[in-house]
Protein backbone atom coordinates (compact mmCIF):
# COMPACT_ATOMS: atom_id res chain seq x y z
CA UNK A 1 0.00 0.00 0.00
CA UNK A 2 2.55 2.33 0.43
CA UNK A 3 4.43 2.22 -2.56
CA UNK A 4 0.66 2.92 -3.83
CA UNK A 5 0.13 5.85 -1.67
CA UNK A 6 3.72 6.89 -2.68
CA UNK A 7 3.45 6.58 -7.14
CA UNK A 8 0.23 7.49 -7.20
CA UNK A 9 0.55 11.33 -5.19
CA UNK A 10 4.04 11.65 -7.29
CA UNK A 11 2.52 10.99 -10.96
CA UNK A 12 -0.06 13.95 -9.68
CA UNK A 13 2.41 16.28 -8.21
CA UNK A 14 0.48 16.73 -5.11
CA UNK A 15 1.65 14.94 -2.08
CA UNK A 16 0.93 15.53 1.50
CA UNK A 17 1.61 14.16 5.53
CA UNK A 18 1.43 14.45 9.27
CA UNK A 19 -0.52 12.55 12.05
CA UNK A 20 -3.40 12.15 14.61
CA UNK A 21 -6.73 14.35 15.65
CA UNK A 22 -5.57 17.04 17.29
CA UNK A 23 -6.24 20.86 17.59
CA UNK A 24 -6.08 23.59 14.77
CA UNK A 25 -3.43 26.14 15.89
CA UNK A 26 -3.96 29.51 14.75
CA UNK A 27 -0.57 31.44 13.51
CA UNK A 28 0.59 35.10 13.16
CA UNK A 29 2.87 36.45 9.99
CA UNK A 30 5.71 38.64 11.47
CA UNK A 31 9.05 39.88 10.36
CA UNK A 32 12.50 39.84 10.66
CA UNK A 33 13.87 43.23 12.67
CA UNK A 34 15.82 43.39 9.74
CA UNK A 35 12.89 43.20 6.99
CA UNK A 36 14.93 40.54 5.59
CA UNK A 37 12.13 38.05 5.86
CA UNK A 38 8.31 37.36 6.77
CA UNK A 39 7.13 33.69 8.54
CA UNK A 40 3.85 33.07 10.33
CA UNK A 41 4.52 31.57 14.01
CA UNK A 42 1.81 30.13 16.26
CA UNK A 43 0.00 33.15 18.02
CA UNK A 44 0.54 31.60 21.03
CA UNK A 45 4.31 31.82 20.92
CA UNK A 46 6.01 34.48 22.44
CA UNK A 47 8.79 36.50 21.10
CA UNK A 48 11.82 36.46 22.61
CA UNK A 49 15.47 37.14 21.36
CA UNK A 50 15.28 39.01 17.71
CA UNK A 51 18.16 40.20 16.11
CA UNK A 52 18.48 41.11 12.69
CA UNK A 53 17.26 38.03 10.84
CA UNK A 54 17.46 35.73 13.99
CA UNK A 55 14.57 35.44 15.10
CA UNK A 56 12.98 33.02 18.34
CA UNK A 57 9.76 32.38 20.06
CA UNK A 58 8.41 29.91 23.20
CA UNK A 59 5.67 28.68 24.85
CA UNK A 60 6.53 27.66 28.09
CA UNK A 61 2.40 25.84 28.90
CA UNK A 62 3.89 23.67 25.72
CA UNK A 63 8.13 24.11 26.37
CA UNK A 64 8.02 24.96 22.74
CA UNK A 65 11.00 26.91 21.78
CA UNK A 66 11.36 28.40 18.31
CA UNK A 67 14.38 29.94 16.47
CA UNK A 68 14.99 30.80 13.00
CA UNK A 69 18.77 31.83 11.70
CA UNK A 70 20.94 31.81 8.74
CA UNK A 71 23.80 29.50 8.88
CA UNK A 72 27.04 29.37 6.82
CA UNK A 73 27.16 25.42 6.17
CA UNK A 74 25.93 24.77 2.89
CA UNK A 75 23.77 21.53 3.83
CA UNK A 76 21.88 20.37 6.63
CA UNK A 77 23.62 17.31 6.98
CA UNK A 78 26.87 19.49 7.38
CA UNK A 79 25.22 21.73 10.18
CA UNK A 80 24.13 18.58 12.29
CA UNK A 81 27.57 17.40 11.77
CA UNK A 82 29.38 20.58 12.56
CA UNK A 83 27.09 21.36 15.60
CA UNK A 84 27.15 17.78 16.87
CA UNK A 85 23.34 18.37 17.95
CA UNK A 86 23.18 15.07 20.06
CA UNK A 87 23.48 14.80 23.76
CA UNK A 88 25.02 11.56 25.54
CA UNK A 89 22.76 11.82 28.01
CA UNK A 90 19.71 10.98 25.69
CA UNK A 91 18.85 8.75 22.82
CA UNK A 92 18.19 10.54 19.58
CA UNK A 93 16.33 8.69 16.74
CA UNK A 94 15.94 9.77 13.70
CA UNK A 95 12.74 9.13 12.28
CA UNK A 96 12.89 11.91 9.02
CA UNK A 97 15.55 13.01 6.99
CA UNK A 98 16.27 14.74 3.48
CA UNK A 99 17.96 17.67 1.99
CA UNK A 100 16.16 19.91 3.73
CA UNK A 101 14.08 17.85 6.87
CA UNK A 102 16.16 16.30 10.01
CA UNK A 103 13.83 15.08 12.39
CA UNK A 104 14.72 13.85 15.51
CA UNK A 105 12.89 11.92 18.74
CA UNK A 106 14.57 12.15 21.65
CA UNK A 107 14.27 9.86 24.74
CA UNK A 108 15.65 9.04 27.81
CA UNK A 109 15.97 5.84 30.53
CA UNK A 110 13.31 3.54 30.11
CA UNK A 111 11.12 5.98 27.00
CA UNK A 112 9.17 7.30 29.74
CA UNK A 113 9.73 10.53 29.01
CA UNK A 114 10.25 12.08 25.20
CA UNK A 115 10.95 15.01 22.91
CA UNK A 116 11.42 16.19 19.47
CA UNK A 117 13.90 18.29 17.73
CA UNK A 118 12.83 19.12 14.36
CA UNK A 119 15.33 20.90 12.12
CA UNK A 120 14.32 22.39 8.45
CA UNK A 121 16.76 24.18 5.78
CA UNK A 122 15.13 27.31 3.61
CA UNK A 123 17.11 27.70 1.25
CA UNK A 124 16.58 31.94 -0.23
CA UNK A 125 18.90 33.01 -3.03
CA UNK A 126 22.08 31.89 -1.65
CA UNK A 127 21.48 32.43 2.04
CA UNK A 128 20.56 28.94 4.18
CA UNK A 129 18.00 29.83 6.82
CA UNK A 130 17.67 26.96 9.91
CA UNK A 131 14.40 26.43 11.54
CA UNK A 132 14.57 24.66 14.59
CA UNK A 133 11.09 23.50 16.49
CA UNK A 134 11.59 21.65 19.88
CA UNK A 135 9.20 20.48 22.51
CA UNK A 136 8.99 17.51 25.42
CA UNK A 137 5.11 18.13 25.49
CA UNK A 138 3.31 18.27 22.13
CA UNK A 139 3.00 15.36 19.89
CA UNK A 140 5.10 14.56 16.87
CA UNK A 141 1.92 15.49 14.38
CA UNK A 142 1.70 18.49 15.66
CA UNK A 143 5.06 19.45 15.55
CA UNK A 144 5.63 18.27 11.90
CA UNK A 145 2.41 20.34 10.84
CA UNK A 146 3.87 23.61 12.36
CA UNK A 147 7.32 23.45 11.54
CA UNK A 148 5.88 22.52 8.26
CA UNK A 149 3.69 25.90 8.47
CA UNK A 150 6.47 27.86 9.36
CA UNK A 151 8.63 26.87 6.29
CA UNK A 152 6.23 27.19 4.09
CA UNK A 153 5.32 30.45 5.13
CA UNK A 154 8.51 32.19 5.20
CA UNK A 155 9.32 34.17 2.56
CA UNK A 156 11.71 37.22 2.02
CA UNK A 157 10.00 40.36 1.43
CA UNK A 158 10.89 40.95 -1.95
CA UNK A 159 9.17 37.22 -2.96
CA UNK A 160 5.97 38.22 -1.38
CA UNK A 161 5.16 41.03 -3.61
CA UNK A 162 5.94 38.74 -6.68
CA UNK A 163 3.88 35.80 -5.06
CA UNK A 164 0.56 38.14 -5.68
CA UNK A 165 1.45 39.00 -8.70
CA UNK A 166 1.26 35.49 -9.42
CA UNK A 167 -2.00 35.23 -8.54
CA UNK A 168 -3.22 38.75 -9.48
CA UNK A 169 -5.07 39.49 -12.82
CA UNK A 170 -8.13 40.64 -13.99
CA UNK A 171 -11.40 40.22 -11.64
CA UNK A 172 -14.07 38.94 -14.18
CA UNK A 173 -17.04 36.98 -12.89
CA UNK A 174 -16.99 33.45 -12.82
CA UNK A 175 -18.84 31.03 -14.50
CA UNK A 176 -21.82 29.20 -12.95
CA UNK A 177 -21.70 25.70 -11.84
CA UNK A 178 -24.58 23.92 -14.29
CA UNK A 179 -23.11 20.98 -13.96
CA UNK A 180 -22.62 17.96 -11.77
CA UNK A 181 -19.72 14.85 -12.09
CA UNK A 182 -21.55 12.30 -9.65
CA UNK A 183 -20.33 8.41 -8.58
CA UNK A 184 -21.20 6.22 -5.58
CA UNK A 185 -18.58 7.86 -3.26
CA UNK A 186 -19.04 11.61 -4.12
CA UNK A 187 -20.54 14.20 -6.04
CA UNK A 188 -18.72 17.79 -7.41
CA UNK A 189 -20.30 20.49 -9.62
CA UNK A 190 -18.20 22.09 -12.71
CA UNK A 191 -19.08 24.86 -15.52
CA UNK A 192 -21.38 23.38 -18.52
CA UNK A 193 -18.70 24.01 -21.08
CA UNK A 194 -16.20 22.41 -19.24
CA UNK A 195 -15.62 18.39 -20.64
CA UNK A 196 -14.98 15.28 -18.84
CA UNK A 197 -12.13 12.79 -19.22
CA UNK A 198 -12.08 10.01 -17.10
CA UNK A 199 -9.41 7.59 -16.10
CA UNK A 200 -6.90 9.21 -17.16
CA UNK A 201 -4.29 6.94 -15.39
CA UNK A 202 -3.74 4.46 -13.03
CA UNK A 203 -4.12 6.98 -10.29
CA UNK A 204 -6.38 9.87 -12.05
CA UNK A 205 -10.06 9.09 -11.65
CA UNK A 206 -10.97 12.09 -13.78
CA UNK A 207 -9.92 15.30 -15.44
CA UNK A 208 -12.91 18.16 -15.77
CA UNK A 209 -11.87 21.23 -17.90
CA UNK A 210 -11.54 23.98 -20.25
CA UNK A 211 -9.21 23.44 -22.80
CA UNK A 212 -9.35 26.86 -23.93
CA UNK A 213 -7.99 28.36 -20.95
CA UNK A 214 -5.84 25.08 -20.08
CA UNK A 215 -7.67 24.89 -16.65
CA UNK A 216 -8.99 22.60 -14.78
CA UNK A 217 -8.90 20.38 -12.24
CA UNK A 218 -7.69 16.16 -11.08
CA UNK A 219 -9.52 14.05 -9.01
CA UNK A 220 -7.46 11.17 -7.01
CA UNK A 221 -9.06 8.78 -4.95
CA UNK A 222 -7.41 5.92 -3.14
CA UNK A 223 -7.15 3.49 -0.04
CA UNK A 224 -4.80 4.08 2.57
CA UNK A 225 -3.82 3.52 6.16
CA UNK A 226 -2.01 6.95 6.47
CA UNK A 227 -3.36 9.24 8.05
CA UNK A 228 -4.32 12.37 6.39
CA UNK A 229 -1.78 14.41 8.63
CA UNK A 230 1.10 11.97 7.23
CA UNK A 231 0.36 11.50 3.67
CA UNK A 232 0.54 16.03 3.75
CA UNK A 233 4.08 16.06 5.60
CA UNK A 234 5.84 13.87 3.29
CA UNK A 235 4.00 15.06 0.48
CA UNK A 236 5.49 18.93 1.26
CA UNK A 237 8.97 17.56 1.10
CA UNK A 238 8.27 15.99 -2.37
CA UNK A 239 6.33 18.84 -4.05
CA UNK A 240 10.14 20.73 -3.13
CA UNK A 241 12.08 18.05 -4.14
CA UNK A 242 10.03 18.68 -7.36
CA UNK A 243 11.34 22.22 -7.52
CA UNK A 244 7.89 23.52 -6.44
CA UNK A 245 7.66 26.29 -3.72
CA UNK A 246 4.59 26.03 -1.23
CA UNK A 247 3.40 29.76 -1.41
CA UNK A 248 0.57 29.01 1.30
CA UNK A 249 -0.71 26.61 3.23
CA UNK A 250 -3.54 26.29 5.46
CA UNK A 251 -6.44 23.63 6.88
CA UNK A 252 -9.36 24.06 6.47
CA UNK A 253 -13.17 21.80 6.03
CA UNK A 254 -14.17 20.12 2.61
CA UNK A 255 -17.98 18.35 3.12
CA UNK A 256 -17.09 18.70 6.95
CA UNK A 257 -13.71 16.64 6.51
CA UNK A 258 -10.60 18.29 7.58
CA UNK A 259 -8.62 19.14 4.28
CA UNK A 260 -5.18 20.81 3.89
CA UNK A 261 -5.41 23.16 0.80
CA UNK A 262 -1.88 24.47 -0.51
CA UNK A 263 -0.78 26.83 -3.36
CA UNK A 264 2.12 25.58 -5.19
CA UNK A 265 4.15 26.95 -7.83
CA UNK A 266 6.88 26.36 -10.20
CA UNK A 267 9.12 28.64 -12.03
CA UNK A 268 9.67 26.90 -15.69
CA UNK A 269 11.49 29.24 -18.84
CA UNK A 270 11.24 32.14 -16.84
CA UNK A 271 7.05 31.51 -16.36
CA UNK A 272 5.40 31.01 -13.21
CA UNK A 273 3.11 28.02 -13.15
CA UNK A 274 0.78 27.76 -9.87
CA UNK A 275 -1.11 24.62 -8.79
CA UNK A 276 -4.02 24.58 -5.89
CA UNK A 277 -4.04 21.15 -4.30
CA UNK A 278 -6.61 20.09 -1.75
CA UNK A 279 -5.91 16.83 0.39
CA UNK A 280 -8.51 14.91 2.71
CA UNK A 281 -9.69 11.56 3.96
CA UNK A 282 -12.94 10.07 4.90
CA UNK A 283 -12.39 6.90 6.67
CA UNK A 284 -9.62 4.69 4.88
CA UNK A 285 -10.00 6.49 1.71
CA UNK A 286 -7.72 9.86 0.56
CA UNK A 287 -9.06 12.40 -2.28
CA UNK A 288 -6.85 14.96 -3.59
CA UNK A 289 -8.47 17.73 -6.50
CA UNK A 290 -6.08 19.76 -7.90
CA UNK A 291 -6.35 22.95 -9.91
CA UNK A 292 -3.01 23.33 -12.62
CA UNK A 293 -2.04 26.36 -14.09
CA UNK A 294 -3.92 29.05 -12.02
CA UNK A 295 -3.56 32.22 -13.75
CA UNK A 296 -6.09 34.86 -12.47
CA UNK A 297 -7.66 35.48 -8.88
CA UNK A 298 -10.84 34.44 -10.61
CA UNK A 299 -9.73 30.76 -11.39
CA UNK A 300 -8.75 30.86 -7.88
CA UNK A 301 -12.00 31.52 -6.68
CA UNK A 302 -13.80 29.32 -8.91
CA UNK A 303 -11.72 26.55 -7.46
CA UNK A 304 -12.71 27.26 -3.75
CA UNK A 305 -16.41 27.32 -5.30
CA UNK A 306 -16.24 23.95 -7.24
CA UNK A 307 -14.14 22.17 -3.96
CA UNK A 308 -17.34 23.55 -1.47
CA UNK A 309 -19.67 21.98 -4.45
CA UNK A 310 -17.76 18.29 -3.67
CA UNK A 311 -20.28 16.10 -1.27
CA UNK A 312 -20.02 12.48 -0.09
CA UNK A 313 -22.08 10.57 -0.83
Amino acid sequence: MKAKLLTGLVVSSLLFFSCGQKKEISYNKVSSVDKTYSVEVPSYAVEGKCIADFMSFENTNSHLIITIQHIDEGSLAEYIRNEDVTNNSFSYNLFQSSDTTYFYKITRGNNMWSAYDLYMLKKFEGKNYLIKVSSDVLGQSEMIDMINHIYSSMKLKDAEDEDAAVIAAEDVDTPLLEKTYSTQFYSIKYPKQWQVQEHLDEMTEVYIGYQPDNFGFTMVRFETDYSLAEVNAEGNENVRQAGFRILEEKQMKVDGVKCYRAIQAITIQGQTVKHISYTFKKGDILYNIKFGSVATKAQETLASEIVGSFHFK
